[in-house]
């Protein structure tokens, strides 16, 4: 109940910043490195004088915005990628097989950080970046449960009533990997997290439209100025550590 109690209070913070602060897109040296509990500034202003508040929940907001559509893209780009097995047996596994086997043997963050430098600095390229670093887990997990539905009783009688690929896979396998679906959004959520917050720490824009820095570009700006502003940084780490645990625990709920 208690911990419950803690993620309301959390996004409910999130979304009455986002509704009724102002983003932290300006530049106002004459409040920077204001203490907790300034007028105005209840958790005190960074080393440019934006509120500490502003950025703790337009960072948040930013994060979980990319986050959920680029772990949906995954899952779905996994799941079309695994589904041509279904239309290509025997050529598609022995091509796929070893195009997986090489993303897998790739760190992910490796191939997120290839796919950012080449294409352009944006969300978009965010998205990609993600998809590309995740989808080969993705797609082991979804190959493994369809080669275990490939086994049921109802796909041979199916077959035999002459469904074609496309039928048995509206009407046999998207039904019973919807829990599979499920485990993989929230068990790659706070991946995700961790991810975005380590591009933003490098300077990647990971936030959409005038909604200020990302979480880990708060803690890179103002790391250094930790003694006159702390809660710059430590409001940014807070929102990384519950996000991961909330969706982390969300996934723990689902499993059980």
């Amino acid at each position: 109940m208690l911990l419950n109690l803690i993620r309301i209070f959390f996004y409910g913070i999130i979304f009455y910043g986002v509704l009724f602060l102002k983003a932290p897109t300006y530049v106002d040296l004459s409040n920077n490195n204001l203490p907790i509990f300034s007028d105005d500034f209840f958790f005190g202003t960074d080393r440019l004088g934006r509120d500490n508040l502003a950025l703790f929940c337009f960072g948040s907001f930013s994060t979980i915005l990319l986050a959920i559509p680029a772990r949906l893209f995954t899952i779905l780009f996994s799941f079309l990628i695994s589904s041509i097995s279904l239309f290509f047996k025997s050529k598609a596994d022995f091509v796929l097989s070893g195009f997986v086997s090489v993303f897998l043997s790739l760190p992910s963050l490796l191939s997120a950080l290839v796919i950012i430098t080449i294409l352009p600095d944006n969300p978009i390229s965010i998205l990609i970046a993600i998809v590309v670093s995740d989808w080969a887990i993705a797609y082991e997990s979804l190959t493994a449960k369809i080669r275990e539905i490939q086994s049921s009783p109802y796909i041979t009688a199916s077959i035999c009533f002459g469904a074609n690929p496309i039928q048995l896979v509206a009407i046999h396998y998207v039904p019973a990997l919807k829990s599979m679906f499920r485990y993989l959004f929230f068990s790659g959520l706070p991946t995700v997290v961790m991810t975005m917050s380590l591009f933003s720490y490098l300077g990647i824009q990971t936030s959409f439209g005038e909604t200020g820095p990302g979480l880990g570009e708060q803690i890179s700006f103002s790391k250094d100025y930790f003694d006159k502003s702390p809660f710059s940084v430590l409001l940014p780490i807070i929102a990384i550590l519950i996000l991961v645990y909330s969706l982390g625990s969300r996934n723990h709920k689902h499993e059980t």
